[in-house]
């Protein structure tokens, strides 16, 4: 019954952004800001109780005997998206890794074998990890006894690429899938045609019925059920099926059979909307059950965006001077929807960011040097910055930029004193 009044109140919600993007909201601001962790304006009775399902699942600490592991990197997400509340980033101590090795036909791939059926045989004395996330907690043990000692904690000495990954901030990011793919690819420019030095790309992802990517630090997935489902996986060892539809930019409902051909894993951080993921630690899949599924989803959906802060005369003098340095050549201050204007200070797009960041993970159509342009709003509230959380503070963070933000960087840099505060005094109001 509880599944059902969830799947009801899904439905409802696509039936509702349905009747939104017939409306003319342009030009008007979107009304979907609120305090950290608490939901968009505007949900029913229905809504609100699976948006706070939602955050329970969110939060809940899953043990051996529900499915953690075989090895994992944490017990619940709220674990690594924990600051300053459920949904939000986390501090350095929670970084993950991903490793990779090249593969002899050229590209990256993973260290371990996948934890399927075909080499079942082998995972009572051998590693296999779901993805290239690499887990600090095991060891797996065998079968019938998960949680002894009997296989190797997983090793870097077979990787090329190491890169390392701080949890990003969630707040808002659910109306991204309802910015058209107009309004991103407006802003693409790979072969730079206008010559400013900019030439943002789309990941266009195949297994997503080649939906345009918009989550993850490099677009790699096009739905948030589908990165859900690949971090529960690689970082809990947490299974799930796919739900019976995927919402996708702007509330498009596919349906998919529960039948699929045979068993598949996830790739790298996502997990496609089609599949079935399974492992082998003696608790029957999938461990998370459809209804906890679709309110996990539902929940991160609908987080509010932040708030913005107090407009002053000198936040006002720093937007200037963001434009002035062309900062917004990437972090575009609004996107469409059908709700109206939201201001996250993206445009979703992948940008080269210079040897100094790069690091050698491919997502996809996303090079080692490519990263989603971060959203800003919210920006007091994140530390560590950067995908990799390795910049303290924002100036750290900018003076890292480099590839299409380099022209950018260094004219931050030669700023005087006045116009940095100005500037700073701006970003710390988003």
């Amino acid at each position: 019954m509880r599944s059902f009044l969830l799947l009801s109140t899904v439905f409802s919600t696509l039936v509702l952004l349905a009747v939104l993007e017939s409306l003319s909201s342009a030009g008007e601001d979107a009304d979907v800001q609120g305090n950290f962790g608490s939901p968009i304006p505007g949900l029913n009775a229905g809504q609100l109780a699976t948006f706070e399902f939602g955050r329970s699942v969110f939060k809940k600490v899953f043990t051996r005997a529900e499915g953690l592991g075989p090895h994992f990197n944490s017990a619940s997400c709220m674990s690594c998206h924990e600051d300053p509340v459920e949904g939000g980033s986390s501090q350095r101590y929670r970084d993950f890794f991903l490793a990779g090795k090249f593969a002899p036909g050229g590209g990256l791939e993973k260290i371990y074998p996948d934890c399927t059926e075909f080499n079942e045989p082998l995972q009572n004395s051998e590693c296999c990890l779901p993805s290239m996330v690499i887990p600090h907690f095991g060891p797996k043990g065998t079968r019938n006894v998960p949680i002894a000692s009997g296989v190797e904690h997983p090793r870097l000495d077979q990787a090329d690429v190491i890169a390392r990954r701080n949890a990003p901030p969630m707040f808002g990011i659910g109306l991204f899938r309802l910015v058209a793919d107009e309004e991103i690819l407006s802003r693409a420019d790979p072969e730079d045609s206008d010559g400013d030095g900019i030439s943002g790309k789309i990941n266009r992802i195949e297994d997503e019925d080649d939906q345009i990517g918009r989550f993850g630090y490099k677009c790699q997935t096009a739905s948030i059920e589908a990165f859900n489902r690949g971090a529960l996986n690689n970082q809990m060892g947490i299974t799930s099926n796919s739900i019976e539809f995927a919402m996708g930019p702007g509330g498009n409902e596919s349906y998919f059979l529960d039948e699929f051909f045979g068993t598949k894993t996830a790739y790298a951080q996502v997990a496609t909307p089609r599949d079935v993921l399974v492992d082998f630690d003696g608790v029957s899949d999938p461990e998370l059950s459809r209804g906890e599924l679709i309110a996990l989803v539902f929940f991160q959906e609908n987080l509010a965006a932040p708030l913005r802060g107090r407009v002053t005369s000198n936040v006002r003098r720093g937007e200037a001077i963001f434009e002035a340095l062309n900062c917004s050549g990437c972090h575009a201050p609004s996107l469409d929807t059908p709700l109206g204007l939201i201001y996250p200070y993206t445009d979703l797009l992948l940008h080269d960011m210079g040897a100094e960041l790069a690091d050698g993970i491919t997502m996809k159509e996303a090079l080692g040097n490519e990263f989603r342009t971060q959203p800003l709003w919210g920006l007091c509230q994140h530390p560590p910055f950067l995908h990799d959380g390795r910049a303290a503070t924002v100036r750290e963070a900018i003076l890292l930029h480099g590839g299409e933000a380099e022209t950018a960087r260094n004219a931050y840099a030669e700023l005087n004193e006045q116009d940095t505060l100005m500037l700073h005094r701006f970003l710390e109001s988003l």
